[in-house]
């Protein structure tokens, strides 16, 4: 990226500039990320949609990041898949969705706008196991503005200090950059083979989730620079999401997700458990509090968190605390996470054929 020098007088708000640009110019390259990635399926594996229980699945996600330094970071995700059972079918079903995702970072505003179409199917291995393969298209501009960013050449050498009123010096052919994507991808669900009667949905809630995501095989060029080429690196997200049922209150909860995209490197697991107080068809509610851990080269964040599950809905919250050598200027204020879920489920018809239903 280039060099931004901000005028500012204190040693404090010094430091507190370089640290935001060193990030900045770290986290180029990345793509979008959420601790709560078990409630982000569609940015870790396109394979996931059409995994749950239910019919249809509306979905939110939202994170803003470090608003206690000048270049805070947000993210926010929309999203909506539907199952679509194929009649005569009894070992499968298609699912697809759309998903809108938009990120924005630091004085640059640069930001990331993507339109997404998913699509998956699922098969049946065994009366326990589940294997879906899944793709995603998406539609994608990138772009920044240069208001409130200041450059060397305004950089005032006599007087030691920064001036408006000098020229930046720079030329930028390009603000915007639009582009194609592809992801695809495997998940394997394995899950109590007793769970597929819908009644006994709350008597078998013990499944895990696993399988990889990868994103940006097409390598997209995402330059803003005439003649000069920036290939989008591709991205692989292995991952594992599992619930083990304790007893008929209480369940132990937690994953591991992995990002791997060229030389970037991201770990975040989670720990927790989720009691329920009430597990009556169409009453049921319940409560998971846990606690997330992020690092890549250096240890990360702390996340804790908390989520509510009442009928078809769920809404979660987590806050990253701070613990890598940026908490200098973010004084461990990492920044929150919220999520939000409904899902619509169907009485099913009464037919020939049965649809395998995933819990």
């Amino acid at each position: 990226m280039r060099k931004q020098i901000q005028s500012l007088v204190t040693h404090k708000s010094t430091l507190l500039t370089a640290a935001a640009l060193l990030v900045a110019s770290v986290l180029f390259a990345q793509d979008i990320h959420y601790s709560q990635y078990w409630n982000a399926p569609y940015n870790i594996n396109p394979a996931l949609t059409g995994v749950f229980r239910g019919n249809t699945r509306f979905s939110a996600n939202y994170r803003n990041q470090w608003s206690s330094v000048p270049v805070e970071y947000m993210t926010f995700t929309g999203a909506v898949d539907h199952k679509f059972p194929v009649r005569g079918d009894r070992n499968g079903f298609f699912a697809g969705g759309f998903n809108f995702n938009y990120d924005q970072a630091g004085l640059s505003r640069l930001h990331l706008a993507t339109l997404g179409l998913n699509g998956s199917y699922t098969h049946k291995l065994s009366q326990s196991t589940f294997a879906t393969i899944g793709a995603l298209a998406s539609f994608n501009q990138r772009g920044f503005k240069i208001q409130d960013l200041t450059f060397d050449n305004q950089y005032n050498e006599p007087r030691g200090q920064f001036d408006a009123t000098f020229g930046n010096g720079e030329n930028f052919p390009n603000f915007t950059r639009i582009y194609a994507d592809f992801g695809t991808g495997l998940n394997i669900r394995i899950q109590n083979p007793t769970a597929f009667d819908v009644v006994e949905e709350q008597a078998n809630r013990s499944r895990i989730d696993f399988g990889a995501g990868l994103y940006h095989f097409s390598r997209p060029d995402q330059s803003f620079i005439k003649d000069k080429k920036s290939a989008l690196l591709m991205r692989l997200s292995p991952y594992a999401i599992g619930v083990l049922m304790l007893n008929k209150d209480f369940d132990l909860v937690g994953g591991l997700s992995a990002q791997f995209q060229g030389p970037y490197r991201e770990f975040v697991g989670m720990l927790g458990g989720k009691a329920h107080f009430n597990t009556d068809r169409n009453k049921e509610f319940a409560m998971q509090l846990g606690v997330g851990y992020r690092f890549h080269e250096l240890s990360d964040a702390i996340i804790p968190g908390i989520e509510l599950h009442y009928k078809q809905w769920q809404a979660g919250f987590t806050y990253d605390i701070n613990i890598s050598p940026f908490n200098v200027a973010t004084n461990r204020r990492g920044g929150p996470e919220f999520s939000l879920r409904y899902i619509i489920v169907k009485v099913p018809v009464l037919s020939p054929f049965k649809v395998c239903p995933l819990i």
